[in-house]
């Protein structure tokens, strides 16, 4: 014969237990520079970052970070030799040459200059020693340059010293994108050498944050 109609539903059975997870165990995965990072119940999940918002609604919850990271450039250039300059007059120039390459990174140590691979706001800092003279009175100016024009902001002028050693040195932020060295620009008839052991040093390091 037919089939009879459908009968009434049973009872709901009891609740099934409640999962739990082990120590140790895989709960979710965060990606990071350097691939999916595993977040294991029991460890702890730090977020570090200027600017970090946590929105919490019910499941699941939404993190947002929203920060400047920075792009990490150095390099740094000196020198260990003696060198001699001779000015005849002045608006001369004449560039420092180095013979020894400090750590770099992201920034290139070309002869006697450091290439700007990523532009930015770069720390300076420059130093020159020279010995002391025979002929009063003479002056000159030293700084350093991006691709062959003088940083204003860098420009240093002294006296030489007939007695003593005459340091010009100089640390300034300035925006960097190209090749950068460090060179006199005379004020004037000047002869001098640079001193004995270094005498001449001229770094770069990237401070402007990455939007």
């Amino acid at each position: 014969g037919e089939p009879g109609p459908t009968g009434e539903a049973g009872p709901q059975g009891e609740p099934g237990p409640t999962g739990t997870f082990d120590p140790g165990e895989v709960l979710f995965y965060v990606n990071g520079n350097g691939g999916p990072i595993p977040i294991r119940f029991g460890e702890d999940l730090n977020f570090i970052s200027p600017n970090l918002n946590i929105f919490l609604s019910d499941n699941p919850a939404t993190v947002e970070i929203d920060g400047k990271t920075m792009e990490s450039a150095f390099g740094g250039l000196f020198s260990n030799t003696v060198q001699s300059f001779d000015f005849t007059a002045s608006d001369q120039i004449d560039q420092i040459r180095f013979n020894n390459y400090m750590p770099s990174f992201n920034v290139g140590t070309n002869q006697n200059e450091l290439q700007v691979y990523i532009p930015g706001e770069y720390e300076i800092n420059f130093m020159i020693r020279i010995a002391p003279v025979e002929v009063p009175d003479q002056t000159v100016s030293a700084g350093v340059r991006q691709d062959g024009n003088f940083i204003d902001s860098t420009l240093q002028y002294s006296i030489l010293s007939t007695t003593e050693n005459t340091i010009l040195q100089g640390s300034v932020i300035e925006f960097l994108s190209g090749q950068v060295d460090l060179a006199f620009y005379s004020t004037g008839v000047a002869a001098f050498d640079l001193t004995l052991r270094t005498n001449a040093t001229l770094t770069i390091e990237r401070i402007s944050p990455q939007p």
